[in-house]
């Protein structure tokens, strides 16, 4: 999820500066383990609001919040069949449901293994 002024924010070569984005959303990989503190804390200092992890292997979507330094004041787990309301900071009203985004990152896995 991006400000509406993104064009506004393009550096070069289709990178943008990070203080346009408000939601960071990603769908876990075999590195998870050594990439989710990585690019948390490159999120926490890009002070982009809202980053969520949707961990295909434990089934568990992480919901990390408040940037701060390289750290969020908040990172909660959340497991199938919840519904995650995320902070106002993005800007508008977004509730996600913990299954449907699992198994989006699912069909995601399967379709990488054809």
């Amino acid at each position: 999820m991006v400000d509406a002024g993104v064009d506004d924010h393009l550096i070069e070569n289709n990178c943008y500066d990070p203080v346009c984005f408000r939601l960071v959303l990603e769908v876990t990989s075999s590195t998870f383990r050594s990439d989710l503190p990585t690019k948390a804390a490159a999120y926490a200092e890009a002070k982009i609001p809202v980053h969520v992890v949707a961990d295909r292997e434990h089934r568990r979507l992480h919901v990390l919040t408040g940037p701060a330094g390289r750290d969020h004041a908040a990172h909660r787990v959340r497991s199938p069949g919840e519904r995650v309301v995320l902070p106002a900071s993005l800007g508008a009203e977004v509730t996600l449901d913990v299954t449907g985004v699992l198994e989006a990152g699912r069909r995601k896995q399967a379709a990488d293994r054809e």
